[in-house]
């Protein structure tokens, strides 16, 4: 059996367009901090691409996840990708009585230190990279979507939760000075808490930095500070 890691991106949508097989299962984690774009972006590749997409969701969403660890993650304690993504995937496939598969992963020919670092979680699945191995970066990706139909209407550092403090203080900020209103959950989450995100700044006070200072990058220049294992 072959998965599909689908995270509601262009790169992991290309991956999926080039190697799915029919009988694959292809597997999209839903956080519920995504932008409202990106879930337009897979009703349209399914509309399009006659391809199923798999919907999965921690029960409770990430407000549950951590209501019950009376905290939130951080770059260090990254609980929130392991638990709402790597093993809500996990339990479903194993409820379908799935313990050995292929799991395809998107990360590109020029994100060799991500394919790297990627850790085999369990025996039975071998993780594949097969835009890494066939070469494929992000510049033809970028290409391949000029010429579709349909494409992911939100730069690449909207993607996945939408203020993830893996995209580095700077970048939130300059996503709040256009996107302001994407703050109201993640500082409801630091307040009910008592917690942030980074350890030397709450997201309200990045929220009033961003609506005092000017950004010059526009955001499809912005890249994420640090990598994550939630594909784009």
């Amino acid at each position: 059996m072959r998965v599909f890691n689908f995270s509601g991106g262009k790169t992991s949508a290309y991956m999926v367009i080039h190697y799915y097989q029919p009988g694959d299962l292809v597997i999209f984690c839903d956080t519920g901090r995504e932008h409202e774009k990106t879930y337009k972006f897979i009703n349209d590749f399914e509309a399009f691409e006659k391809i199923p997409i798999i919907r999965l969701k921690y029960e409770g969403g990430f407000e549950r996840l951590i209501e019950k660890r009376k905290a939130i993650p951080n770059q260090f304690k990254r609980f929130c990708t392991i638990e709402l993504k790597i093993k809500t995937c996990r339990r479903y496939l194993r409820s379908l009585g799935l313990l050995k598969y292929e799991n395809f992963v998107g990360f590109r020919y020029d994100e060799p230190l991500r394919v790297k670092r990627r850790k085999q979680m369990w025996k039975q699945v071998i993780d594949r990279f097969p835009l890494f191995d066939d070469k494929i970066d992000k510049a033809q990706i970028n290409n391949y979507w000029i010429n579709k139909p349909y494409t992911l209407e939100i730069p690449s550092i909207l993607g996945n939760c939408t203020l993830c403090f893996m995209k580095g203080k700077n970048a939130i900020m300059a996503i709040l000075r256009e996107h302001p209103e994407l703050a109201e959950l993640w500082i409801k989450d630091e307040q009910q808490t008592r917690h942030t995100y980074f350890k030397d700044v709450s997201i309200k006070q990045l929220l009033t930095i961003s609506q005092n200072n000017l950004f010059s990058n526009h955001l499809s220049d912005i890249q994420p500070a640090f990598d994550c294992a939630c594909t784009t």
